[in-house]
């Protein structure tokens, strides 16, 4: 038996992501089994910038832990997320921030087959979305073989009409068959990284937005053609460059030792400036509201 982990990052139980992919594991087989993890659920707690991941283990006390045990595990992952004002809802960025805990991991979670599913009520609204979830799986070191933009208001609605179902059937292909697949055969890619969203810098020049390199574009009989050129920081092009990536992370604790005194200086210097609005008003209202609500009579 295969596992197929999904992990949603929604407030809603079951939203139209949940939905979906409960559409796609009916759609794999009985010899695959689905595995949800609600990340809302779990305890996944901001990253500290520490940079403690990178040479020991990760000081945070939470779940963080057992999700990545469960990706290693795994036979494929889907990255699923609902659009909340043009992004993806801030539990996947939550998740994906801690990111630097991956790198333990890298070789163990390189390559594994991945999917993203981007939700939006309108189409058309998804905005960066699914441009996050793509960059999610990428961080993770995942093959992405499918990332399709789903459109449905309500729940139930992912799987509602003839171009939905064509997804479910595109997604569950993929992951049987390990092959990519493309929602939109015609769309313009990244020649790197297979991403399909870009930033036009002016004249010719073009960056690709899920892997950060930059090139050059030609229009020819109506026809866009990318070059991009690898830079000199890559986090996922390949496991050596990755791996590389990680150890230039490492090297920085040296440089910022060296650095350390003349960057205190300026830091100092500029703490002057401004006021820090601590959240102390607003606790000594709340509890000054549980002492008066504890000494009400009951039933008031």
């Amino acid at each position: 038996m295969k596992t197929l982990t999904a992990l949603l990052a929604s407030p809603r139980k079951p939203g139209n992501g949940e939905i979906f992919m409960r559409a796609v594991a009916r759609e794999l087989g009985s010899g695959w089994q689905l595995e949800i993890i609600r990340l809302i659920e779990w305890d996944i707690r901001p990253c500290r910038a520490c940079y403690s991941c990178l040479f020991e283990k990760c000081p945070q006390r939470d779940d963080m832990g057992e999700i990545i045990s469960r990706v290693i595990s795994s036979d494929a992952v889907a990255v699923v997320a609902p659009t909340y004002f043009l992004g993806a809802n801030s539990l996947i960025k939550r998740f994906i921030d801690r990111g630097l805990m991956f790198y333990e991991f890298i070789d163990k979670m390189w390559d594994k087959p991945m999917v993203s599913v981007t939700t939006a009520g309108i189409d058309g609204m998804e905005g960066y979305a699914k441009l996050m979830l793509d960059s999610a799986v990428k961080i993770m070191g995942g093959r992405l073989l499918a990332s399709v933009v789903v459109y449905g208001a309500f729940p139930g609605e992912a799987i509602i009409g003839e171009k939905n179902q064509s997804l479910v059937k595109l997604v569950a292909d993929s992951i049987v068959n390990g092959r990519v697949s493309s929602s939109n055969e015609n769309s313009i890619v990244c020649p790197l990284c297979g991403g399909d969203s870009f930033r036009f810098l002016g004249g010719e020049q073009v960056r690709c937005l899920l892997c950060s390199n930059t090139g050059s574009y030609k229009v020819d009989r109506g026809r866009v053609f990318m070059s991009i050129e690898p830079g000199e920081h890559q986090l996922f092009l390949s496991l050596q460059q990755a791996i590389d990536h990680a150890e230039w992370l490492r090297s920085m604790k040296k440089r910022f030792l060296q650095l350390r005194t003349e960057l205190k200086s300026i830091v100092q210097e500029v703490s002057r400036v401004g006021k820090i609005i601590h959240p102390k008003e607003t606790k000594k209202v709340k509890e000054d509201e549980e002492a008066r609500d504890s000494q009400l009579p009951s039933g008031s």
